[in-house]
């Protein structure tokens, strides 16, 4: 399998993180639980990716982004070299242009994500800054 660079954002509100359920049309994770985010294109840094994909994805602009982690995952057609970003503080109301549906997660809630590399990051988030 090839791989390839794509990055994720995490979006925190009220101690909760939001999560996309993607359509089952999609190649990759069809109706799978997800941070949401992306593909990088080849005239793109991961940032420019992300300010990309979070417009795309759930029509909003972030007022900063931060960069968390990155990790080697495997998708059911792809090698993804993934990086996490951070987004506190957004303008625009989230919605869901390109998922089934958008919805925020607490750490309780952790087990309904379906990737364990999602799983993996988010857990360590919520350890070091959310629940602090």
């Amino acid at each position: 399998m090839k791989t390839v660079d794509t990055v994720s954002f995490i979006l925190i509100h009220e101690g909760k993180i939001l999560v996309e359920r993607r359509r089952k049309d999609r190649v990759n994770d069809p109706g799978a639980v997800v941070v949401p985010g992306g593909h990088v294109e080849p005239d793109e840094n991961p940032l420019m990716a992300v300010k990309r994909e979070l417009l795309e994805e759930l029509g909003i602009e972030c007022n900063s982004f931060r960069f968390y982690d990155r990790m080697l995952c495997e998708s059911d057609t792809e090698y993804q070299m993934n990086s996490w970003f951070i987004c506190e503080d957004w303008k625009g109301e989230p919605t869901a242009s390109e998922a089934d549906e958008i919805f925020y997660l607490g750490w309780c809630e952790l087990d309904r994500l379906s990737l364990p590399n999602d799983r993996k990051i988010v857990a360590q988030l919520f350890r070091e800054e959310i629940q602090k």
